[in-house]
């Protein structure tokens, strides 16, 4: 299992650097739409729509909305897909500080999550896109950082995780593995700042490493919403189709939320230069 796990993260690195240097923005977009797209079927799966009509329906109107978010874009409107991000993810942490086990059984609950899709998955892609067209590194800097993070989280926790951060919804976190994670976080803001914004002010730099560091929160509120999402359902994985890893879903949770985040984050920070 491990050996079929680490393989499988190598490739999907490898195949991810060759996407993101490799193709154009355009091309980079098709592509990371379908992968949005795979993860829109495994989110219908998890929120009670099978088979075909209902995975297909579920998917076809994530495609729509994710047409007009980039006609927004198209229009000089990127604010808008980002600004529904950025509230969406602040009523996140909000709900998974308050999230009580019993609401598993609502049924509003079960609509809520569908209809969840639309707010995670869209703003997530819109923010990929704009960030590769951006600056391709600034990508690959965004998923190093949440790759240290969970390895740092994983590890810490592993030796030293004693008190249960969400044990409702991810029993195997810990606050002293998120304080690895931010320490590690910490480290790669530092290098990041420096590869990025080494000839540019330190307050530009400060403004950098806060903004990884606030990255990384989201990226643990993304992780933690798709484990609400899984124990709803009922569910270990998000799928099969990523030997060792589960679903698509599994493998992008953190990204979701990071990504707007990060996004609205340049924005400010470049003076709405991104994009």
């Amino acid at each position: 299992m491990h050996k079929t796990r680490i393989f499988t993260g190598l490739a999907l690195s490898a195949l991810a650097l060759l996407v993101i240097l490799g193709l154009s923005n355009t091309l980079f977009a098709a592509f990371s739409l379908v992968v949005i797209l795979f993860g829109a079927s495994e989110w219908a799966v998890l929120t009670g729509l099978r088979g075909v009509i209902g995975q297909g329906t579920y998917v076809c109107v994530i495609a729509l909305f994710s047409w007009l978010a980039w006609s927004s874009v198209a229009a000089g409107w990127d604010w808008l897909p980002l600004a529904v991000g950025g509230l969406w993810w602040a009523a996140v942490a909000v709900l998974l500080a308050l999230w009580q086990s019993r609401w598993s059984s609502d049924v509003r609950l079960h609509w809520g999550l569908r209809i969840a899709g639309l707010p995670t998955l869209v703003p997530a892609w819109i923010a990929l896109v704009l960030i590769h067209r951006y600056d391709s590194r600034l990508l690959i800097f965004l998923i190093v950082l949440a790759a240290v993070g969970d390895t740092a989280a994983y590890f810490t926790g592993k030796r030293f995780g004693r008190r249960h951060m969400a044990p409702q919804l991810s029993p195997g976190k810990t606050w002293e593995g998120l304080m690895g994670e931010l320490l590690a976080a910490f480290i790669a803001s530092l290098i990041g700042a420096s590869l990025f914004f080494g000839d540019s002010s330190s307050g530009m730099r400060i403004g950098f490493v806060l903004l990884a560091m606030l990255t990384v929160f989201a990226s643990v509120c993304g992780d933690l919403f798709e484990s609400l999402l899984k124990r709803v359902a009922g569910a270990k994985d998000s799928g099969h189709l990523l030997p060792g890893h589960g679903g698509v879903l599994d493998r992008m949770d953190s990204h979701l939320a990071a990504a707007p985040i990060f996004l609205i984050g340049l924005t400010w920070l470049l003076g709405g230069n991104v994009g």
